[in-house]
């Protein structure tokens, strides 16, 4: 997962790029390279914000910081995206914002389905080390307990 501000960043570029390619008379189909990473960043920064808002840190600091980083951060896609529309309206065929609308919320979508099971898989990692953690310090315990009761040591 990429931080939020790699993510406005590959949102911002990708976006000029596909403004200057339509502007410049390409069809939506030869732009699937940046419209994907437009949506894997928009994926990356949706999840993070989410996964920011529920995370232990964000309670602690306080909700209002958080609040405001999400406001700036979705206020400038919302202004990146606008930008794109105008472009899409004034110089793409007639139905080509829908097209890209449907096809930026597809690679969305695969995108924050492959961030949660990252997520998912890293906090079974940890638990996985925290629980072996806990059974290599009890049964050393155990073995010493024994080893002490035994008269060995």
């Amino acid at each position: 997962m990429i931080d939020p501000i790699s993510a406005i960043s590959v949102i911002t570029t990708c976006s000029t790029a596909i403004s200057s390619a339509i502007k410049a008379g390409k069809d939506l189909h030869s732009l699937s390279g940046p419209i994907k990473k437009y949506a894997e960043a928009e994926a990356a920064l949706n999840f993070g914000a989410s996964k920011k808002k529920n995370s232990i840190f964000s309670k602690v600091t306080g909700a209002e910081a958080v609040a405001i980083d999400n406001f700036f951060k979705k206020h400038e896609l919302e202004q990146t995206r606008k930008q794109l529309r105008e472009v899409f309206m004034l110089y793409a065929p007639h139905g080509s914002w829908e097209a890209l609308q449907a096809e930026i919320a597809r690679q969305r979508q695969i995108q924050k389905d492959l961030l949660e099971h990252q997520a998912k898989m890293r906090e079974r990692f940890f638990a996985a080390i925290i629980i072996g953690g806990f059974v290599l310090v009890g049964g050393g315990g155990l073995i010493f307990w024994v080893s002490w009761m035994k008269g060995w040591l």
